[in-house]
C-alpha cells in the first residue's frame, strides 16, 4: 500500500463521495476511484458499498480504518521526527489528560517540560478516559495520562503504568452544615455529587452506608465534569470526591475522614503499544515521577 492508496481511503471514509475525497486531495476523482480499486485489489476485500447517499465503509473498510489513520500518523510522526533531526521543524508532544490528572498534577510537570524542553511544541488536551485509547492508536495523542479511582479498577483490564497513587477525600464545603458531620448517618440526607456517568461511584457510596446498616442517600447529582463538580460542593450543602492533596491547598473544603475504607485514585500512563516512545514522551513520563515522588 503505498501513501496515496492510504490517503486516497482515509479522505474518502471522511467525506462519504469521490467528489469530496477529491476535493480534500486535490485530485481528481478518477484518481481516487483508481486509488480505491487499486487498494482493494491489493487486499482482495471491498472496502466500499455505493449508497443513495454516496460511499460508505463495508466490512472490510471498517476493518482497515484504524490501522490505515495509525499508519498515517506514524508517516507524519516520522516526517516530523527526520524534519527536527535535519534542523527543519519542531518537534512536537502530544498529552491527553483526564480533568482529574489536569487539576492534580499536570500544571507542575507542564511548568517543568517547559523548563526542559523549550524546543518542542507541547500540546495538552483534555479529555475522559474512555474517549482516549484511539486517540493514542489514531496518533492523535502521544502520551495519556488518566486517573483511576480503585473502585473502578476492575473496569480496565490493562490500565497501562502506575505513575502516582493518593487517597480521593470525601468533601464538603467549611461553611456547610455537613461540616461537622461524624458519621456517614449524619450526611444522609446530604446532596452528593457523582462524577462517574457508568454509576460505579454510587454503588461504591451505597455499599458503604450498606455496611453500617444504613440505606444508601437519596439525593444525588450526575455532574460527569469534574472540577464542575468539585466547584458545586464550595457553594451548595454538597458531598463530592476530590483528590486529597488538591482538597487540602483549598482552605474553604473540609475532609471528612467517614468512609469504612478510603477510596485511592491512582494517575496511569499509556502510549501506543505499536510505537517507540520518543525522547519527548521519556522526558514527560521522568517528570512525572519526579514531581510525584516515584
Amino acid at each position: 500500500m503505498k501513501l496515496h492508496h492510504l490517503r486516497a481511503f482515509l479522505a474518502l471514509a471522511d467525506g462519504g463521495s469521490l467528489v469530496k475525497a477529491a476535493a480534500a486531495l486535490n485530485r481528481t476523482t478518477a484518481a481516487v476511484s483508481k486509488a480505491i480499486r487499486e487498494l482493494e485489489d491489493d487486499f482482495q476485500v471491498q472496502l466500499f458499498v455505493r449508497t443513495p447517499y454516496g460511499m460508505s465503509l463495508a466490512e472490510g473498510g471498517r476493518v482497515l480504518l484504524p490501522r490505515a489513520q495509525a499508519m498515517l500518523a506514524e508517516r507524519m510522526r516520522a516526517d516530523e521526527d527526520l524534519r527536527t533531526l535535519r534542523g527543519q521543524g519542531e518537534s512536537r508532544l502530544r498529552i491527553g489528560l483526564t480533568p482529574a490528572v489536569a487539576v492534580l498534577i499536570a500544571p507542575v510537570v507542564i511548568e517543568r517540560f517547559l523548563a526542559c524542553a523549550p524546543g518542542i511544541r507541547l500540546e495538552v488536551y483534555e479529555y475522559q478516559r474512555e474517549q482516549m485509547a484511539h486517540r493514542l492508536d489514531d496518533g492523535t495523542l502521544d502520551l495519556v495520562l488518566y486517573g483511576l479511582p480503585s473502585f473502578m479498577a476492575e473496569t480496565v483490564s490493562d490500565p497501562g503504568t502506575l505513575m502516582y497513587e493518593t487517597e480521593l477525600a470525601l468533601t464538603v464545603r467549611r461553611a456547610s452544615r455537613y461540616a461537622q458531620a461524624r458519621s456517614l448517618a449524619d450526611l444522609h440526607d446530604a446532596l452528593w455529587i457523582y462524577t462517574d456517568p457508568h454509576g460505579v461511584q454510587q454503588a461504591f457510596v451505597a455499599e458503604a452506608y450498606r455496611s453500617v446498616g444504613l440505606d444508601a442517600p437519596a439525593r444525588t447529582l450526575l455532574c460527569n465534569a469534574q472540577v464542575v463538580a468539585f466547584m458545586l460542593t464550595l457553594q451548595l450543602d454538597a458531598v463530592g470526591f476530590a483528590a486529597r492533596p488538591v482538597a487540602e491547598s483549598y482552605d474553604p473544603v473540609t475532609i471528612l475522614p467517614l468512609l469504612p475504607v478510603p477510596p485511592t485514585l491512582r494517575v496511569y500512563s499509556m502510549v501506543r503499544p505499536s510505537a517507540l516512545a520518543s525522547p519527548a514522551v521519556n522526558m514527560f513520563m521522568a517528570l512525572t515521577r519526579e514531581a510525584t515522588g516515584n
